[in-house]
């Protein structure tokens, strides 16, 4: 059976009320929030409507921002890096037809102490 979160979330939302009362002074804020918990409080199935739409406006802005934060954190972060990284360094991994194989030859002598810190 699902368990019933209509009571936690009219508390975090009055609570959320209150907050942006004591940041921005707003006197709304406060019967905003005394309506929201005595909602809370006095009507189960009220408090339940609440929740429901809390959670579908919740799981919308989900995608959103998600899709929102993903794209400033590619477009500003990694594709600068890559463009940058393509500019400055060499081709590390053979990718241009100018190699004739993959293969490359490293001389090194292997003893027991490179065996013991293989990392």
């Amino acid at each position: 059976m699902k368990e019933d979160t209509s009571k936690s979330t009219m508390l975090v939302i009055s609570m959320g009320f209150l907050i942006l009362y004591l940041l921005f002074a707003w006197q709304w804020a406060v019967i905003v929030s005394l309506v929201v918990g005595l909602i809370g409080i006095f009507s189960s199935t009220l408090s339940r409507n609440v929740d429901w739409l809390w959670m579908k406006l919740a799981r919308i802005l989900g995608y959103i921002v998600q899709s929102i934060l993903l794209s400033i954190i590619f477009y500003l972060i990694l594709f600068p890096i890559s463009l940058i990284s393509r500019i400055f360094t060499k081709d590390s991994l053979m990718l241009s037809n100018k190699y004739k194989t993959f293969f490359v030859n490293i001389e090194k002598k292997f003893d027991k102490k490179s065996m013991e810190n293989i990392w």
